[in-house]
């Protein structure tokens, strides 16, 4: 992994990130309508909603956007600075009236998170991480979980597009889930990842999830105190995550 920028301003794009974020959320509430019901997904109004007013509200920072939404305008080799927004993580939570669902926009330095911030729509709580500095719940310092058995673990997991479903498969994911305490699916890597950072939660693990789902929780994990490793997750652009408590994580990465 690279190492981040010495950013002095880093804590003024932590600002603006924020803001840019908390502008956009209300367009969630009108944004219900499916535009498109995909095979395992849905794309629904909000998403190009929140896309277009947070890409345009932060091309004053002349720092490169990513987007979920760019039409196949995603380029993981993008070197340098850039923001990556996921406008709407939980968009079937959201279709359905289930209130899980969040913004997510992240500043990466090549291959390393620099910040985030994660808004939950539906508990308007707002969760924001600079690296270096640490991570806030509403203006309030967290930290993440100093668990390191997995039968004391709250685990946070999920099935992304693309999953494989096979018996075999299935099968061996849950001979990995079946030491922790508890297994939490709730349809949002970014606030699956927001709620270790806080250590509601004490690690997240998820296989073939995108680099959008997970940048900001990312950010947030490690400047609460928690780690992550990622790997390439076949030859699809996907990776396989697991982050939180440093103890529980190296464990669990010996396995």
């Amino acid at each position: 992994m690279s190492a981040s920028p010495d950013l002095t301003e880093g804590a003024e794009l932590l600002q603006i990130a924020e803001a840019v974020v908390l502008a956009a959320a209300p367009l969630a509430e009108s944004g219900r309508r499916i535009e498109q019901d995909l095979e395992r997904d849905v794309k629904v109004a909000a998403d190009c909603a929140i896309h277009d007013a947070v890409r345009s509200a932060l091309l004053a920072t002349d720092i490169p956007i990513q987007s979920e939404e760019d039409p196949g305008g995603w380029n993981s080799s993008v070197t340098g600075l850039r923001w990556i927004l996921d406008p709407l993580d939980g968009s079937v939570n959201l279709s359905r009236g289930i209130p899980l669902y969040c913004i997510s926009l992240a500043l990466w330095y090549n291959e390393d998170p620099v910040l985030g911030v994660i808004h939950d729509l539906c508990r308007t709580e707002t969760f924001t991480g600079l690296m270096g500095v640490g991570a806030s719940l509403d203006g309030y310092r967290i930290s993440s979980s100093s668990i390191s058995n997995p039968q004391s673990a709250v685990l946070c997991t999920g099935f992304p597009v693309g999953t494989n479903f096979s018996e075999a498969a299935l099968t061996e994911f849950v001979r990995r889930i079946q030491e922790f305490k508890k297994v939490r699916l709730f349809g949002s890597a970014a606030l699956s990842l927001a709620w270790v950072s806080c250590g509601r939660a004490d690690v997240y693990i998820e296989e073939g999830i995108a680099l959008w789902d997970i940048a900001a929780g990312l950010a947030l994990v490690r400047a609460s105190g928690g780690i992550a490793h990622l790997r390439p997750y076949g030859e699809s652009g996907r990776l396989t995550v697991i982050a939180g408590s440093p103890e529980l994580c190296e464990g669990l990465c010996e396995v």
